[in-house]
């Protein structure tokens, strides 16, 4: 990861965390893909997709296309196989995106 990447994950965590949000893990990762943050609140468990920059051409949480939301699921299914002892209730796969200005846009319960 580069480190304007790292930076936008770190505030991602700071949004999260601020919104009393259990951090579960960053950059787990699998050979199928990776998921940037999984937080816990509420008893639902969110996989977390991070896109950040430039609003050239619109949010960056529109580069979470279709093959990247199936690659954490794919990931996220490997996740939940090793992590059995977590208690949750239902899962979901969300974008926040952060622009290079510092606006914070979440997108939770992304559909494929």
């Amino acid at each position: 990861m580069n480190t304007k990447g790292k930076v936008y994950e770190d505030k991602a965590v700071s949004y999260f965390l601020n919104g009393d949000y259990q951090i579960i893990a960053r950059n787990f990762s699998y050979r199928y893909g990776e998921i940037d943050i999984i937080v816990l609140k509420n008893r639902i468990l969110h996989f977390v997709e991070v896109k950040g920059g430039k609003e050239t051409f619109g949010d960056p949480a529109f580069r979470a296309n279709t093959k990247k939301l199936k690659k954490i699921m794919k990931t996220g299914n490997y996740f939940l196989a090793t992590h059995k002892n977590l208690e949750f209730d239902e899962i979901q796969i969300d974008v926040i995106s952060i622009t290079d200005d510092g606006q914070i846009n979440y997108y939770p319960a992304q559909r494929l």
